[in-house]
Formats: structure tokens, C-alpha cells, sequence
């Protein structure tokens, strides 16, 4: 894995440990490189009247963040989420934190999947990382 793919995770997955701490809940950000390698976070601004669907900040996100990329503004960004994804046929889903990641030098990148547990009122517990084909988040 590259070194700016991998820092978007580091601090995507840093950033999902606080807010599910803080909040139970994790809503879809990003996180974006510039031309230095340096990251960068990006959330949506919501309007309270009129919130849209996680799917619809997914898309939005990813939209520009690609427009971002093909325009040489960016070198790599990934777009985070809460998903429950089975792994087993007949076992329980795991809640997972998803990151949909591109670079501009790597062809199709999987989805980076991480098992999460809150345990007490607010710790985060990570589990490994796995890869899945974007193609299941579409």
C-alpha cells in the first residue's frame, strides 16, 4: 500500500475512533492528500432543515473529491463510513469503518474495511483491516 493511502487511513481511522467515542455514531467523511502528501479532513456541511442520506454525502463526497483528482488538485483521497457487513453465512453482521479509497497513480483500490466495538460507555476497539471490492458498496 502506498504511503499516501495509507496516511488517509491512519487519520480516517483516528477520526472515526473520536467521533464514535464521542457520539456513538459515525457519520460519512473524507480525507484528502495534496501535492505535498500532506492530509487534510472533509466533511459535508449539513443544513439542519434539510438532511440528506448517508448515501447522498457518500456520493457527494466521492464526486468531488474525484472531480478534485482529475483536475490535479489531489494525489489520493478516501471517503469513511459505518457499515455492517457480513463475513459469515449464518453469523452475525460486524460493524465495520469502511474507507473507498483513490490515488492518481494506483489502478482500482479495494474498500478498507475495519471491525469497530464501542465497549463501556465510549472506548473504541479496533480489529485488523481487510479488503473487500468496492464493487459491494456501490
Amino acid at each position: 500500500m502506498n504511503t499516501e493511502i495509507q496516511s488517509i487511513i491512519d487519520h480516517s481511522l483516528e477520526y472515526a475512533g473520536e467521533l464514535l467515542s464521542q457520539t456513538g455514531e459515525l457519520y460519512p467523511f473524507g480525507a484528502f492528500t495534496d501535492k505535498t502528501g500532506q492530509v487534510h479532513p472533509l466533511e459535508m456541511e449539513i443544513d439542519k432543515k434539510n438532511i440528506p442520506t448517508n448515501g447522498k454525502i457518500i456520493e457527494t463526497l466521492w464526486n468531488f473529491c474525484m472531480e478534485e483528482l482529475e483536475n490535479d488538485k489531489i494525489s489520493a483521497f478516501g471517503i469513511s463510513f459505518e457499515s455492517s457487513i457480513q463475513i459469515e453465512e449464518g453469523k452475525e453482521p460486524i460493524d465495520t469503518v469502511v474507507i473507498i479509497s483513490n490515488h492518481k497513480d494506483e489502478e482500482e483500490l479495494p474498500a478498507y474495511c475495519t471491525q469497530f466495538k464501542i465497549v463501556g460507555d465510549s472506548k473504541v476497539e479496533f480489529g485488523e483491516m481487510f479488503a473487500v471490492d468496492k464493487k459491494y458498496f456501490n
